[in-house]
């Protein structure tokens, strides 16, 4: 009887500890997308003055939330910010239909042409859903309470026609924050 007092007061020993243990995956990955981040924030020094505002704050909140050991929330925030920086670069030129030639067999050209002008905008190979859309859609479904959320989607909207690369960044950004503040 004693013997199996003793087992089980390891059993429960190891659980205890094995729950108490830091969550190592999810550091890591928001550890690698800290990282990534403060390389391109070093890189950016020019661009659009109000997305790089954003971008920065976005940053020092990922910063906090990785310290206060919210690492899921950290990485959702850094790739938000990561984002964001990728948006107030100087306007890229929209890829062209057909720009890249598909792997593998030739022949399949006209099925991937337009993949790759879908896949430049986060579209899927039937067109899909728009980001600017979804992060529309799930800002009125979750009722994100942050406002820089709300304020990235009606930049995104806004820039949608003018600047579509530039709006689909800004709408990814919004899902991402969405995405850190209700935790998964």
């Amino acid at each position: 009887m004693k013997r199996f007092g003793a087992i089980l007061l390891l059993l429960l020993g190891g659980l205890v500890m094995a729950q108490a243990q830091t969550p190592y995956r999810e550091a890591a990955v928001a550890s690698a997308a800290l990282a990534r981040l403060q390389t391109v924030a070093a890189q950016m020094t020019q661009g659009d003055a109000k997305i790089l505002g954003w971008a920065q704050e976005v940053k020092a909140r990922a910063e906090k939330s990785y310290e206060a050991r919210a690492y899921f929330r950290a990485a959702r925030e850094a790739q938000a910010a990561f984002h964001l920086f990728q948006a107030a670069r100087e306007p890229q030129p929209a890829p062209r239909k057909g720009y890249a030639q598909p792997f593998g067999r030739p022949g399949l050209g006209h099925r991937w042409d337009g993949w790759v002008h879908a896949r430049a905008f986060g579209r899927g190979m039937a067109g899909g859903v728009d980001p600017v859309d979804r992060a529309e859609k799930e800002l009125a479904y979750y009722r994100a309470g942050d406002p820089l959320v709300k304020a990235l989607v009606d930049e995104a909207k806004a820039r949608k026609d003018k600047e579509p690369l530039r709006a689909v960044l800004l709408a990814r950004a919004a899902l991402n924050l969405i995405s850190a503040e209700r935790g998964f």
